[in-house]
This record gives C-alpha cells, sequence and structure tokens, in this order.
C-alpha cells in the first residue's frame, strides 16, 4: 500500500471518529482505492468544445488569451481557472470508508465519500450509506 493510501485511510477514519465524538465501536471494514480526479470549471467546458486537452497548457494559454480578447466578461474567470490548472489545485483524490458503529445496541454498516487535496486533508466528507451511485 502507497505511503499517501495509508495517509488517506488514516485522515478518513480519524475524521469519522472526530466527528462522531470519538464513539467507542467503530469498526473499519474497507477503504477503496485512492482515485485521482479533477474538479471542472467554466474554463473545462470551453477547452472540451474547443478540442484542446487539459495537460497541453500551451494551447491553452493561447485559446484562454483568444477567448479573453472577445469575450472580456470572462477574463476574470479565465484567468483564475487558467491558474488553477495550471498549479494543479483542481486536482483531488476520492476515497470510500465503509465502516461499523454501534447505534443504540445495533450494528450498524455506514459509507463516507471522502474528498481529499494531494497532503490528505479532507476537503469533502459526504454520507453515501444509502446511496447507489457513491462516485457523484
Amino acid at each position: 500500500m502507497s505511503p499517501q493510501q495509508t495517509g488517506a485511510n488514516k485522515a478518513a477514519e480519524d475524521y469519522v471518529r472526530h466527528m462522531l465524538d470519538n464513539p467507542k465501536y467503530l469498526e473499519s471494514v474497507s477503504f477503496s482505492s485512492l482515485v485521482k480526479k479533477r474538479y471542472a470549471t467554466a474554463l473545462d467546458s470551453a477547452l472540451n468544445y474547443a478540442n484542446i486537452k487539459g495537460d497541453d497548457h500551451k494551447k491553452i494559454k493561447k485559446f484562454v488569451d483568444s477567448q479573453n480578447d472577445q469575450r472580456p466578461d470572462l477574463v476574470v474567470n479565465n484567468l483564475k481557472d487558467l491558474d488553477n490548472i495550471e498549479r494543479g489545485k483542481l486536482t483531488y483524490y476520492l476515497l470510500i470508508y465503509t465502516f461499523k458503529i454501534d447505534s443504540g445496541g445495533h450494528k450498524r454498516v455506514r459509507r463516507y465519500r471522502f474528498e481529499l487535496d494531494s497532503t490528505n486533508n479532507v476537503l469533502h466528507a459526504t454520507n453515501v450509506s444509502h446511496t447507489r451511485n457513491i462516485e457523484e
């Protein structure tokens, strides 16, 4: 198991323990593999429409300059999105954590979807125990 996966697992378990006020009975059942994802921006939609790949920074910069000349109302958002893309600020890691907890004498299985940054800080945590599509 990679150090990042180990750190992400620990961050998720610590987050749940803290959120549930450190319950006496909490048993980890499983952790999904860490999946690298990226948040989509309005600029991504425009790049997709222009058939430009998200990792071709030269073409992206040229496209942004061209679009900014044509649409001055988009300059601020385009520059912010471009900066976030270049610096990797839109990247996050997805992890699904499944655990058992004692709730009023009954063992309950819960599942949470975590979005973590590259240093395993929790960005978002969502209870997906009763959700069919946990990726969304």
